[in-house]
């Protein structure tokens, strides 16, 4: 029995890490979203491409994150799946709605 949560624990650290989008707030209003695209101009670009860019930004009376800019796949009454390139990007930056 102590082996087989030996094992389970020694497994967590394989497991692939999930990074989750952080509360839009104050403190980091203007921040972009994948972390990436902060600190890497060529992210920020190819993110923006593909339309999974956010900005955290300040409404009228919140704060919330919106996209910085739309890919055409998106729009219409039945969005399309996004291309295999941003497919890839998505998986490597994380992407909105983590």
């Amino acid at each position: 029995m102590i082996f087989c949560v030996v094992m389970a624990v020694s497994g967590l650290p394989n497991q692939t890490k999930t990074t989750r989008r952080p509360a839009c707030t104050a403190a980091i209003d203007g921040r972009l979203w994948p972390e990436a695209a902060n600190y890497h101009p060529k992210a920020a670009r190819e993110l923006s491409h593909c339309g999974a860019l956010e900005m955290c930004t300040t409404t009228t009376w919140r704060h919330k994150w919106l996209p910085v800019a739309v890919n055409v796949r998106q729009l219409g009454k039945t969005p399309q799946q996004p291309t295999p390139a941003c497919a890839a990007l998505l998986a490597e930056y994380g992407g909105p709605g983590q």
